[in-house]
């Protein structure tokens, strides 16, 4: 089964008191889909991130999915419940 990508894009270098509420916030939707979701911690210092337009923090899902700094945890979680539910279904009629 392949998993839900997950990039979170935070100041790498900053202090941890910078981005510690938004790790929390991730990682609280994250931990639920522990089987299902790989993630990736990047910089969002990056081209990666200017491409995404993400500001100090985001994160994508997929690659399609931008979250920035500001996000509701719920609308993640529901994306995800989303992209695993399609992967789900595709195995289905495979």
């Amino acid at each position: 089964m392949h998993k839900v990508k997950v990039d979170v894009f935070i100041p790498v270098g900053a202090c941890a008191c910078q981005f510690a509420h938004f790790m929390d916030k991730v990682f609280s939707v994250l931990v639920k889909y522990r089987d299902q979701v790989e993630f990736e911690i990047k910089s969002s210092f990056s081209e990666e991130a200017k491409k995404y337009k993400i500001g100090s923090k985001g994160v994508v899902v997929n690659g399609t999915e931008v979250f920035p700094e500001h996000f509701k945890p719920d609308k993640l979680e529901k994306v995800i419940e989303q992209i695993i539910k399609i992967k789900e279904e595709k195995v289905m009629e495979a």
